[in-house]
């Protein structure tokens, strides 16, 4: 993505989540693990925002922990609070709003409007996903409330939103065509849904979820291909949910699966980048449905209960298998910190690299290190080496599809003006085969 003057301007991203950061930092400290921390806080969020939604739709304090339970157990939302991005705090004000919105309605309408739109503009500013949650809120308010909505509650719903925006307006004003560069750049392709649906519900379906869940197109093996469990176990939750006709007329309910599809068109058309990254934003979603058809099965006995629990317990333990493996995988200890230590002993301290800032915390941010997943094809610069993860795979991936000429750039430029010295997945470290500065280079890998 293009980022014309990001050593001075940052607006290639929603501006709340690198303001909100730099309290943390001072308080914790800096480094990688603080980063990974604070979204694990978020996630701690968005389990007891679910706790208090399901409270408040169901009256049934039971359905509400077993909600939490699984959406605690959950591998989207564990290993997505375990990543410095901006989106499990941005799922976790969205769903903290509408959490605000269900506990004060009753009670002073005014006061839940203004509460949960100052969280949910806290989502959007941190993310543009944040819509969803807007969307999702403002249906939940007509749908509960329509009678009781007054123009004077629009008005002061907006009042954050105006707020955030004009706060954020005044930094564009410094630098508005840097804005735009960086801005559009980093939306490229992101709208592709709206004027090719039928490949928004094809690359929805096999990119977003059979890629994470079943490993659709890799080499994975049986093992991990296994999580797709839990795909199936939601769709099975989703499906007997609707086919319950008590469930259906139910009308806390019955706003849960609109919400869902609401989420989900909105994600089908709304995000061409097709990440499975965002499932966070409707997974919880899924486990709520799924706990409120297995809460009316328990309750019915329509299925022997020991079935039920031994299907419960299969269900969390593909899960926690899930996490088992990242954690015993290790990658902080077994790839990032082997390929700090190379770059380090080997690569010359004045040499230019491309690779993920993550590396920064190591690298130090101020030095030859330049985050750049388009590898120079917009700056045109050609660096000594490149260090490429699975990251710039997934990004080298959606070029491929938004940004043709770049993904043959990129391809084209590794296979001739590089070769790889290093090779710990998902770490690959190039070298150019005629260094700009002239150094000594390894010619294999230790």
């Amino acid at each position: 993505m293009p980022l014309t003057g990001i050593d001075r301007y940052t607006y290639w991203i929603m501006p709340l989540y690198p303001l909100s950061q730099v309290p943390w930092y001072k308080i914790f400290g800096f480094g990688l693990l603080q980063m990974r921390v604070f979204s694990m806080f978020w996630g701690l969020v968005a389990l007891a925002s679910w706790f208090q939604i399901m409270k408040r739709l169901s009256g049934l304090t039971n359905l509400a922990l077993l909600t939490t339970a699984l959406l605690a157990i959950d591998y989207t939302l564990t290993h997505s609070s375990s990543e410095g991005r901006p989106d499990t705090m941005s799922m976790a004000l969205a769903f903290a709003g509408i959490a605000v919105y269900l506990s004060l309605r009753e009670k002073n309408i005014a006061r839940a409007v203004l509460l949960s739109h100052c969280a949910v503009a806290a989502s959007f500013f941190t993310h543009p996903n944040g819509l969803m949650g807007f969307t999702g809120l403002m249906f939940l308010m007509f749908y509960f409330d329509r009678q009781r909505i007054r123009f004077k509650h629009l008005v002061l719903g907006a009042v954050p939103y105006l707020f955030a925006g004009l706060s954020w307006g005044l930094y564009i004003l410094q630098a508005p065509e840097i804005f735009k560069a960086q801005f559009s750049g980093n939306g490229a392709g992101r709208t592709r849904g709206l004027t090719d649906p039928l490949w928004a519900l094809r690359t929805e379906f096999i990119n977003r979820y059979l890629e994470f869940y079943a490993g659709w197109g890799s080499n994975l093996t049986f093992l991990h291909r296994f999580k797709a469990v839990v795909l199936i176990t939601y769709v099975i939750g989703i499906v007997g949910a609707i086919s319950v006709r008590t469930i259906r007329q139910h009308r806390a309910y019955r706003a849960l699966l609109i919400l869902t599809l609401i989420y989900l068109l909105m994600m089908t058309f709304l995000d061409g980048h097709k990440q499975p990254m965002y499932l966070l934003h409707i997974v919880p979603l899924y486990v709520a449905i799924l706990a409120v058809w297995i809460h009316w099965c328990w309750e019915n006995r329509f299925v022997p209960r020991w079935i039920l629990g031994a299907g419960l317990l299969a269900f969390t333990a593909v899960q926690l298998g899930a996490v088992a493996v990242v954690v015993k995988r290790d990658t902080y200890g077994k790839t990032y910190k082997p390929t700090i230590a190379f770059i380090k002993q080997t690569i010359p301290a004045n040499a230019s690299i491309i690779a993920g800032s993550e590396l920064g915390f190591d690298l130090g941010f101020f030095g030859n290190l330049t985050d750049d997943l388009r590898l120079g094809y917009v700056n045109g610069k050609t660096p000594d080496y490149i260090v490429v993860d699975s990251v710039y795979e997934e990004w080298f991936q959606i070029f491929s599809v938004t940004d043709p000429a770049n993904y043959e750039f990129i391809r084209n430029r590794l296979a001739s003006e590089y070769r790889p010295i290093f090779n710990n997945p998902p770490y690959t470290i190039y070298v150019r085969r005629t260094p700009a500065n002239g150094s000594d280079v390894p010619k294999t890998a230790p």
